[in-house]
């Protein structure tokens, strides 16, 4: 009984390793990003921007967005993008 528990223990170990050369598991990975602002008391005024992206071998993404108020007005838009190859 413990022969045959061994040798599949064994069998099993190196097809894991076989595997494991034959299709290594890694993978690229990319992130990054940013962001500005400005503020002022003078007729109160605040505006900013950002944006960022992430990205791995098969999949990208971007996206961004920015904005301002001042004491009676405010406005502001974004966007995206995202690729998947």
């Amino acid at each position: 009984m413990k022969s045959k528990l061994g040798r599949a223990v064994v069998t099993t170990a190196a097809a894991l390793a076989l595997a494991a050369m034959a299709a290594p598991a890694h993978a690229t990975v990319v992130a990054g990003g940013g962001e500005e602002g400005v503020i002022t008391a003078h007729e109160p005024f605040i505006a900013g921007g950002g944006g960022g992206f992430a990205g791995t071998d098969h999949l990208f993404t971007l996206g961004g967005g920015g904005g301002w108020a001042t004491s009676t007005t405010l406005g502001g838009g974004g966007g995206g993008v995202a690729a998947i190859g």
